[in-house]
C-alpha cells in the first residue's frame, strides 16, 4: 500500500529533546539528532535517582522507562505526560496468571506494580511531578496511538513528554501476538510546531485489510538508532508515515 489519496490525520510537532534505552548494548554509529541514546549500567538503564528501596522492586521495563523519562525532564523541567505501551508489564501479570491458576496466593503488592499505570505512576512518585499524566494501551495504532494525544494535550499545553517502551512478550502468548524482541524505551519532548525548529511529522492512513498489499515496514525505535529520517510503519488497520525533518 501507497500512500496515495489524503490521510485521516497529519500531526507535526517540534521535537524538542528525545531519549531512548535499549537492552541490545552495540552502540550504534550514528543517531537521530537531538537527543540521547543512555548507557547501559550493571547491565540495565541507570536509575540512580530511585531511592534502592523501591529501585529492587522495578521491573527492567518499568526502570528503563523511568531512566528516559528522568532524562527529559532534567532537560525540560515538569511536563504534563503521555505513556504509551501495548503490553506494559506482560511478564509479571502473565506469571500473576499462572499463580491464580494454581491456585497460590498472589501478592496485592506485585499486582500493583504491574497494572497499567503503574509505571507512570512509580515515575510521578519519584520524580514528585503533580502534573497530569494519560496512560494508553496503544491499540491498533501501536505506539502511535500516544501521538495523537500528545497533539491534542498541546492544544492546551505549550509541551509534552511522551514515554513509549516495550518488552518482549510471554512466551505463552507469542504464537497470536507480535511483539518487540528487545525491551527498550523512549522519551521525548513535544511542542508546538515551528517553522525554525526540527520538526518531527507524522501521517496517518487507514487501511482496508481485506484489500491491501503488505509491504515492508521501517520500525520507529530502528530508524533513532540508525539515523534513519523517514519511513513508514504498516499496522493491521492503519499505515503510519513518519519523517524526521531539520530546521
Amino acid at each position: 500500500m501507497s500512500a496515495g489519496g489524503p490521510p485521516v490525520r497529519e500531526l507535526r510537532f517540534n521535537l524538542e529533546h528525545w531519549c531512548l534505552w535499549h537492552s541490545d548494548v552495540a552502540s550504534p554509529d550514528r543517531v537521530w539528532p537531538g537527543g540521547e541514546l543512555l548507557p547501559h549500567v550493571a547491565g540495565g538503564p541507570d536509575v540512580h535517582f530511585i531511592p534502592m528501596l523501591q529501585r529492587r522492586r522495578m521491573s527492567p521495563l518499568a526502570r528503563a522507562a523511568c531512566a528516559v523519562a528522568w532524562q527529559c525532564r532534567e532537560r525540560a523541567g515538569e511536563l504534563p505526560a503521555v505513556y504509551c505501551s501495548l503490553h506494559g508489564e506482560s511478564l509479571d501479570y502473565f506469571e500473576l496468571l499462572e499463580d491464580i491458576g494454581r491456585n497460590q496466593p498472589v501478592s496485592p503488592s506485585r499486582f500493583s506494580l504491574c497494572v497499567h499505570n503503574a509505571i507512570a505512576g512509580q515515575f510521578s512518585i519519584q520524580s514528585r511531578c503533580t502534573l497530569p499524566y494519560v496512560v494508553l494501551a496503544g491499540g491498533s495504532d501501536g505506539l502511535f496511538a500516544a501521538f495523537i494525544e500528545a497533539a491534542g494535550q498541546l492544544q492546551e499545553t505549550p509541551k509534552v513528554m511522551l514515554v513509549c517502551y516495550e518488552q518482549p512478550l510471554p512466551q505463552a502468548y507469542q504464537a497470536y501476538l507480535s511483539s518487540s524482541d528487545t525491551t527498550w524505551a523512549l522519551s521525548m519532548v513535544l511542542s508546538r510546531p515551528a517553522a525554525d525548529r526540527r520538526q518531527l511529522c507524522l501521517s496517518r492512513y487507514s487501511l482496508d485489510p481485506a484489500a491491501c498489499v503488505r509491504e515492508p515496514s521501517s520500525d520507529l525505535i530502528q530508524a533513532i538508532l540508525t539515523d534513519s529520517r523517514q519511513g513508514h510503519a504498516q499496522l493491521e488497520k492503519v499505515d503510519w508515515y513518519w519523517s524526521l525533518q531539520d530546521a
